[in-house]
């Protein structure tokens, strides 16, 4: 399956941004046809419209046609920018936010898709004659009346000489013109920078507001419609963006990675995990885990120099075979035989003493934190008592 999006950007590629330009503009051409075969019910829709304003007295329209007909320059003006802005501003911003504002671009970009097909579908469900084409009235089609100043042909608005055919003559129910001014005036306030870009992105939608009003090519609830179909727009891909952002996605083509459990992490202090061990079946023996081997330690090493200050080691004397081995000295070693070698003797001066083996006591439920050895007075690390000749202790 062919990726939507750029990995690089996250964007959309470019052939499913002319796809939707092509969709918006065949059904743009369907509610064209349409339109034109309902040319009587457009202009019903349209005096309708006119009694309406009339009544609620917002009737605007007639006075600033005549008004701008009274002022030729700038009517000349006003029709230039009905001719182009609208068709250079709203891609050139959509553009614009396709470079400079990646991030948000898939919303804005899906808010004027919104946007246009909910108004297309009022020009298909809505004919609606522009007050420049009503019959029995006083308006004046701008357009029409200084189309020798410009490229746009005398009958059909705003398109160029040989399109007439191309544009939807009763489309003014809702107001395109409106709907996207106001959503560049937004992108135009929002996104800029600087004072001058944010006071042109309030100036673009009123200008337009004037300019459509004043040429008779909409009415006041045009303008209104028109405004109202970019609010619901906007609040229904917002809605759609933020319930995206909550749920999780994986990109197409991607394959989860699945991830190693992590270790629990041993508990240090008195919940270290400690077990006991029996040395040569005389008694258990106290044991660190491997949360001290693991990182490197003896796990005797804190408890050694412990013992070394609890049990001082005795003096060095040659053993005697004929003495049996004294009753004062219970935990002295047997004495080595042919058929058992005698172990290697540890150096006195070591830093730490192995533990007896069959050295009695409860086992230890932590290892205990080094300490610094009491100074030993002398008297303790050599012999109060000498030995006689005969092996026997002098007392």
């Amino acid at each position: 399956m062919r990726r939507l999006r750029n990995q690089a950007t996250g964007l959309p590629v470019w052939w499913l941004e002319l796809l939707m330009l092509a969709v918006l503009y065949y059904s743009y051409t369907g509610t064209r046809s349409v339109a034109d075969a309902s040319a009587g019910e457009a202009m019903r829709m349209g005096h309708d419209l006119v009694r309406f304003e009339t009544f609620l007295h917002l009737d605007i329209e007639l006075s600033l046609n005549r008004w701008l007909q009274s002022v030729p320059v700038l009517a000349v003006v006003c029709c230039y920018y009905y001719a182009t802005l609208h068709f250079v501003v709203t891609p050139g911003l959509l553009v614009w936010t396709h470079r400079r504002h990646t991030r948000h671009y898939a919303q804005i970009r899906w808010t004027l898709v919104v946007t246009t097909l909910i108004c297309l579908v009022g020009f298909f469900l809505f004919p609606t004659a522009p007050p420049r084409l009503l019959t029995g009235t006083s308006y004046t089609d701008t357009m029409s009346h200084f189309a020798g100043w410009g490229w746009w042909t005398g009958t059909a608005s705003a398109a160029p000489n040989g399109l007439e055919g191309i544009t939807n003559q009763y489309a003014a129910l809702p107001s395109l013109h409106c709907a996207w001014s106001m959503w560049c005036g937004f992108l135009l306030v929002r996104f800029g920078r600087r004072p001058v870009t944010r006071i042109l992105g309030v100036l673009y939608p009123a200008a337009t507001f004037f300019v459509v009003m004043s040429t008779a090519n909409h009415y006041l609830l045009d303008a209104v419609a028109g405004w109202m179909v970019l609010g619901v727009a906007a609040g229904s891909v917002a809605l759609v963006f933020a319930w995206r952002r909550r749920v999780p996605t994986v990109p197409v083509g991607a394959v989860p990675v699945p991830v190693p459990p992590r270790e629990s992490a041993r508990p240090a202090g008195s919940a270290a995990p400690v077990a006991v061990a029996n040395a040569g079946g005389s008694g258990p023996v106290p044991v660190v885990l491997a949360a001290s081997t693991a990182a490197g330690r003896d796990p005797t090493a804190g408890s050694g120099a412990v013992e070394a200050a609890e049990s001082p080691p005795s003096p060095e004397s040659p053993p005697s075979p004929e003495s049996p081995p004294s009753p004062e000295s219970p935990e002295s070693p047997a004495e080595p035989t042919a058929a058992q070698p005698a172990p290697p003797a540890e150096p006195a001066s070591s830093a730490r003493a192995a533990p007896a083996p069959d050295r009695q006591g409860p086992p230890a439920t932590a290892p205990v934190p080094p300490v610094p050895a009491p100074a030993a007075p002398e008297h303790s690390l050599r012999s109060d008592r000498a030995i006689r000749p005969d092996g026997a202790r002098a007392v």
